[in-house]
């Protein structure tokens, strides 16, 4: 068995399913909702979003924490990973909906700053995330809907990159848009379909 694969089979209890990810999505949408209505109880507002995000872009919980409104362009978001490499995260249709919303509902709803110095994501106290309580929430939102696993905001990224790679994207693709220096990297991260290890067995 290729050596990569077997570093793979420990990593994929902690990717987040898409049934999952759906639960999760559909169980904060209600508060998130009430707190569009009422302005109040503004923390279920970036709960959502920030799941959401997470799923369409496979950011890190730092980089996510990080970006700032200036970093967000007509159809992707820029991104300073680890090492201070700096790389282009496309959001596509979707993802370029929810930055345009949560922009909208800063503005409508949070009566939070959207000038291009402030972080796309500010708490109810209008500071920025650390990545603890990205993670708090998180965990909050796993263990009320059940998720006994051990899961974490990472495990967004796990899925995003599952999602690319089994719907052709090729490795090197999936491993630009995560940022890692080395496709063995990717690999290791990712969960694989039968058809989907073939071919990346052949490009290692």
């Amino acid at each position: 068995m290729n050596q990569t694969l077997k570093k793979h089979t420990l990593t994929e209890s902690k990717i987040l399913s898409e049934s999952e990810l759906k639960t999760m999505l559909k169980a904060i949408k209600p508060y998130m909702e009430q707190s569009l209505r009422t302005k109040r109880h503004l923390h279920y507002i970036n709960d959502f979003y920030l799941i959401l995000i997470g799923s369409l872009t496979g950011m890190r919980v730092s980089e996510i924490a990080s970006v700032k409104i200036s970093d967000i362009g007509e159809s992707s978001i820029q991104v300073i990973g680890k090492g201070g490499k700096m790389r282009s995260v496309p959001l596509g249709r979707k993802g370029m909906s929810a930055v345009t919303d949560l922009l909208q509902i800063k503005t409508d709803v949070m009566d939070q700053p959207t000038d291009p110095n402030q972080r796309l994501f500010l708490n109810r106290n209008g500071k920025p995330f650390t990545r603890f309580s990205i993670e708090r929430r998180f965990s909050f939102w796993k263990k009320r809907c059940g998720i006994t696993r051990k899961i974490n905001f990472h495990s967004l990224r796990h899925y995003y990159a599952t999602y690319l790679l089994n719907n052709s994207f090729l490795l090197h693709e999936v491993q630009k848009m995560l940022g890692h220096s080395s496709p063995t990297t990717t690999a290791i991260y990712l969960h694989f379909t039968k058809e989907t290890k073939a071919r990346i067995n052949s490009a290692l």
